[in-house]
């Protein structure tokens, strides 16, 4: 999603009071060059106006930079049939080129006789642009639930080398996940959880890096969020728009592209204390490099980060055994080679290297266990990815997107039995997962949702999990499973205006997939199972109504499916056939934006959601880890947020969510009881923030920040010995800032009441069984950092 301010196309000029043609920070994204206009205006303190009758039509792909307004403007123009005069003062009249003129905009010298410029009205709202749904529709008129999260307004996001998917877990309750640790965590929207446990089934969650998937099967791979614009949530099943494994929605990571036309840098780091346990730190950079005159660009970003460790192993004698390291970077080559014609190859590169689990037992001091075996964990995470878009000047875009994915991760377990402590057992697991991705659309959307959008997409992935077990002298091979899949669909999406208010979307997706598995242990004629082939169509009906120029209403049908295929059964040495897991969600909801820079903007929504066959990774009550389908169950969510600014210096927010998520026809697996709930879905969660901006003398600001979220409680299973209980806590934000130029300065407090709370994560799933694990929140952790940028 972006952000650009609306503007008209008819003659009303978009104006902010000139203050000098200094240089501004600009980010105004791709989208209709009205509304991309009206943004730059607010941002460079101009007067841009235009009678020109068709910017709305004319889609633009957007600028950013420490630049003046006179360059952003001549940049945001580039590739367009308009050119600007500069009429002095700051202010600017777009107007169109004659065809015979160059293609390329330039801002027009003045002339002799300026005409005296239109006063200009006030500023008009924001308006917000959802990207994520493939189509440049304006959140007003969008018809389902989103949240975005990004830098600013009290949120500190992307800014250092420790921002993960935490920082935004904590932003938002529509957002879950557990806590197993960096590279095997799983994360859950809006209540379609399925367990605590890891293993290799389809998240319900799908995160994409800008327009590529990060996975297929597998834990979120925990990538930093450094240099990351901005995180856009699309909830609710998108099986329409993303296929296969976007059962509870969709986690769109945004990094900011490449700037053909600045050079631009930013270094950051910082050192943390955390209470009673390891020092940590965090150092990060991002460089940016015009090429070829403005044809081509360089952005490349590198990190790491070392997250002390509070758990300690009293027989072992070790203290800050969970400590993590994480480092990696990013590189993106953006080249221009023809008026409208973007494209975009860039590459991922991450090590997650944990030295041992984090969680506490029961029964021993505090944050502390009795192990026999050290349990680390280890990842190596690539991805490639090459995007091509061409964008016409009647609003027409065409995308294509193909990434590459390797992912290698192994970790153990300490599987010693309690009757005999005294003879280690391991149990070591392996994770290498392969994936190539692409697809093709083309679209033409009004900011309204009125246009369409079809597309192409193919998927290959190959995931392997192989399990060893035994002494750790002499281990031995236990059966795991091997999963090809091919997917190939086609998909398309269509928006009508029957009246002026109302806009009806409807699409869907025709899928075919093919999955093929076996055992990786033991007698493949005994044990394989047989390929499986489905062809099924995900449709989507949607529908928005604008009750008033700041309010619409919205409702929407959604579906969406996980694919099945081989899988680890109960015990040692089996497999079994998984069957897809299917959901349908009905949802209705209203949203209103804030008119101007103050005032309230929010929304709120119900949704009910109808989930079979639920596939869930588990274990039985030895440790193994198996994977099995629970059975149907529906979830009932609603969900509110709010934002005021009473002032242009104060902020704040609170957003909830309550859910009542039902086992209707649950499986042994999960209880022998009916209309249980299910695991790791607390029933209501929240989060409120405030901030507040103070200037100072020259260009200097102070910041504080203050927030405070409550998980609340659920279990990580539903039958003993696994219905343990977990969450059932809060806990409290401080943050500060000092900001003068291009240097800042700040200082965070985390957990600042040093709550004890535990966290959903299965921990060492061979003590499960005995009900005195639990992972604890991280102790107050206080961190002092700086960062300056050129």
């Amino acid at each position: 999603m972006t952000i650009v301010l609306a503007a008209s196309a008819l003659g009303v000029p978009v104006a902010a009071a000139p203050r000098g043609a200094g240089r501004y920070p600009v980010n105004v994204p791709a989208g209709p060059l009205d509304r991309a206009l009206s943004m730059l205006a607010g941002q460079t303190a101009s007067d841009i106006g235009s009678a020109e009758p068709d910017l709305g039509r004319t889609v633009v792909i957007g600028v950013r930079g420490r630049l003046t307004g006179v360059a952003a403007l001549g940049r945001l123009l580039r590739d367009t049939p308009f050119a600007a005069q500069d009429l002095g003062g700051g202010v600017y009249r777009v107007i169109r080129r004659p065809r015979s003129r160059a293609n390329p905009a330039r801002v027009e010298p003045r002339p002799a006789s300026p005409p005296a410029p239109i006063e200009p009205p006030a500023s008009p709202p924001p308006e917000i642009v959802v990207t994520a749904s493939k189509r440049t529709v304006s959140l007003l008129r969008f018809p389902g639930a989103i949240t975005v999260l990004r830098s600013g307004s009290g949120l500190r996001l992307g800014d250092t080398a420790g921002d993960t998917m935490e920082r935004a877990l904590a932003a938002t309750p529509i957002l879950q996940g557990t806590a197993l640790g960096a590279g095997r965590n799983k994360l859950f929207i809006r209540g379609v959880a399925d367990s605590s446990f890891t293993g290799p089934t389809q998240a319900t969650t799908n995160v994409y890096f800008g327009e590529v998937p990060v996975a297929y099967n597998g834990p979120d791979p925990g990538l930093s969020l450094y240099d990351m614009d901005r995180i856009e949530v699309l909830e609710g099943p998108q099986g329409a728009l993303y296929g296969a494994g976007a059962i509870g929605g969709i986690i769109r990571l945004v990094p900011h592209p490449v700037d053909l036309d600045t050079v631009a840098a930013d270094v950051s780091g910082g050192v943390s204390a955390t209470r009673g346990g390891a020092a940590g730190g965090d150092i990060a950079a991002m460089v940016n490099l015009p090429l070829s005159g403005g044809a081509a660009g360089l952005r490349a970003v590198a990190y790491r980060s070392r997250e002390g460790g509070y758990i300690a192993d009293v027989r072992r004698a070790l203290r800050n055994v969970n400590t993590t390291i994480t480092s990696g970077g990013r590189a993106d080559l953006r080249v221009r080679p023809a008026s409208g014609w973007t494209m975009d190859a860039g590459v991922v590169l991450q090590s997650v290297a944990s030295a041992d689990l984090q969680y506490a037992e029961r029964g021993a001091p505090p944050l502390s266990r009795a192990s026999l075996l050290a349990q680390p964990f280890d990842q190596r995470y690539a991805l490639g990815r090459l995007i091509v878009a061409k964008a016409w000047d009647d609003g027409l875009r065409l995308v294509s997107a193909t990434g590459v994915v390797h992912r290698d991760a192994s970790g153990r377990f300490d599987a010693t039995r309690r009757a005999r402590p005294t003879q280690p057992i391991a149990y070591d697991t392996t994770e290498r997962s392969r994936l190539l991705s692409h697809e093709t659309r083309l679209s033409r959307t009004r900011g309204d949702g009125v246009g369409w959008m079809v597309g192409v997409s193919l998927i290959q992935a190959r995931d392997v999990y192989g399990r060893m077990y035994g002494p750790p002298d002499r281990l031995r091979e236990i059966v795991g499973v091997s999963n090809r899949t091919i997917d190939a669909a086609v998909f398309g999406e269509a928006g009508m205006a029957p009246l002026p208010q109302l806009t009806v979307t409807l699409g869907g997706r025709l899928t075919h997939q093919r999955s093929d598995g076996e055992p990786t242990a033991g007698s493949r004629a005994n044990a394989f199972i047989r390929g499986r082939s489905v062809t099924r169509i995900d449709p989507t009906i949607a529908a928005s109504w604008a009750l008033q120029p700041d309010l619409a209403a919205y409702a929407r049908f959604h579906s969406g499916f996980r694919t099945g295929g081989i899988t680890v059964a109960p015990g040692v040495g089996r497999v079994a056939d998984l069957r897809p897991d299917t959901i349908r969600v009905v949802e209705v909801g209203i949203r209103k934006e804030r008119r101007g820079s103050t005032g309230v903007a929010g929304s709120a929504g119900v949704s009910i959601a109808d989930w079979r066959h639920v596939q869930a990774d588990l274990v039985d009550r030895s440790g193994f880890p198996f994977t099995t389908n629970l059975g149907n169950a529906r979830i009932h969510g609603l969900e509110a947020e709010v934002n005021w600014v009473p002032v242009r210096s104060l902020r704040g927010d609170l957003s909830l969510f309550l859910n009542d998520a039902r086992a209707l026809e649950p499986d042994a697996a999960v209880s022998r009881n009916s209309r249980v709930r299910l695991p790791n879905t607390p029933p209501f969660a929240m989060a409120a923030s405030v901030a507040y901006t103070l200037p100072i003398a020259g260009n200097r600001e102070i910041g504080v920040r203050a927030g405070w979220r409550y998980v609340g409680q659920s279990t990580i299973g539903t039958r003993a010995p696994f219905d343990v209980a977990q969450g059932g806590y809060g806990v409290s934000q401080l943050g500060g800032e000092w900001r003068e130029g291009r240097v800042r300065l700040t200082a965070t407090i985390d957990n600042v009441f040093d709550v004890t709370g535990d966290r959903f994560a299965g921990g060492n799933p061979f003590a499960q069984a005995m009900r005195d694990e639990y992972t604890p929140l991280q102790p107050r952790t206080v961190r002092i950092g700086g960062a300056v940028r050129w």
